[in-house]
């Protein structure tokens, strides 16, 4: 039994030892597919001579006027998500002095790791293909409008940059007039009533989708003078997409400043 175990152990170390070496250079960027509770996980990880030397788990929520979690957490407003901030870093910290991917907990960290090493191991699989050098600034980077459009909302953009390069946009809003109860998030009304919360004059697709595609567009172009619109602030080029986007470049411009 002895040898065995001995024998487990030392091909454990063997394969931990055996994955660092193989890992790509570069940063790597994985996020949650689906939103649960109205949120995501993301990380990013930067991988130099085979080895990871910086790790950065976030969180993105759907909930109205909400920047990301580690921005929360450095302004102080929410004890919850500034102890959860505080969590992340531990867990951040282990998997670069150990870089063992494969954790199921650790000391000092959160209860659940899982959402973390999921999509490290997403990020470091020999498929995944580096984050190539863009222009703009790492980080997340949030923009609310000074005032509502003429559709009662204030429109928020969330951008997500690894390595200089845009690598997601939440476009959400601020719906005037909703009690805090409901939670005012144009994104989260739109989902409602099985996808057709938000009203959508001459379309059938509900906001959320079409917002979704005008996001996918920003991070295809990188650049939100690359979205061209029609005279009537609609998109001229984006199939499906039938909604005004001209507060969303103006967010999306205010964000990446």
């Amino acid at each position: 039994m002895k040898k065995f175990v001995l024998g487990a152990i030392f091909a454990l170390i063997c394969g931990s030892a055996l994955f660092a070496q193989t890992l790509k250079d570069g940063f790597f960027f994985a996020m949650d597919s689906n939103w649960t509770n109205n949120q995501k996980n993301q990380v990013v990880i930067n991988v130099i001579n085979g080895r990871i030397v910086s790790a950065a788990w976030n969180i993105i929520s759907l909930d109205a006027g909400t920047p990301d979690h580690k921005a929360i957490a450095r302004a102080g407003t929410d004890s919850a998500i500034t102890t959860w901030a505080a969590q992340a870093k531990v867990v951040e910290d282990f998997l670069v002095s150990s870089q063992n991917v494969n954790a199921t907990s650790v000391p000092g960290g959160p209860p659940n790791v899982k959402p973390f090493f999921d999509l490290v191991k997403r990020a470091t699989d020999r498929r995944a293909v580096a984050v190539v050098k863009g222009n703009f600034h790492d980080g997340w980077h949030y923009a609310e409008e000074a005032e509502h459009d003429d559709f009662h909302t204030k429109n928020t953009v969330l951008i997500t940059v690894v390595n200089g390069t845009i690598v997601d946009v939440l476009w959400n809003g601020i719906l005037l007039g909703m009690p805090a109860s409901v939670n005012p998030s144009k994104v989260i009304t739109s989902l409602s009533n099985n996808n057709r919360g938000y009203p959508m004059p001459g379309s059938k697709r509900p906001w959320h989708l079409q917002a979704v595609d005008v996001a996918a567009e920003l991070v295809k172009k990188q650049n939100p003078s690359s979205l061209t619109m029609l005279p009537n602030n609609k998109p001229d080029a984006i199939s499906g997409v039938s909604i005004e986007i001209n507060h969303f470049l103006e967010a999306a411009r205010a964000a990446l400043r």
